[in-house]
């Protein structure tokens, strides 16, 4: 599992859905569950699931991958990575 904090709060499903979408391209599927999480996937056998926690002066977003231990492993690192060099975050 991966935590990356980034210097913006209230980030909702939504936006942190469009914001993956864009930066993953089309061979990913992202969709916001309901329940405070984003699941990303890639394939029937891999997936991440991105989970927004509010912390005071930041959003923190908790990265776990979903499916077949090796295939997963890709697609959790290529998440965290599109969170942590994405732009739309880190403005205030």
């Amino acid at each position: 599992m991966s935590q990356i904090r980034v210097p913006r709060k209230g980030v909702t499903q939504a936006e942190l859905a469009g914001v993956l979408s864009r930066r993953l391209g089309g061979g990913y599927q992202v969709e916001p569950d309901g329940n405070g999480r984003v699941v990303v996937r890639r394939s029937t056998l891999s997936a991440a699931s991105v989970k927004i926690r509010d912390v005071p002066g930041a959003t923190v977003f908790r990265v776990r991958g979903g499916g077949v231990p090796i295939i997963r492993i890709g697609t959790t690192r290529r998440v965290a990575d599109a969170l942590r060099r994405s732009p739309e975050f880190r403005s205030v």
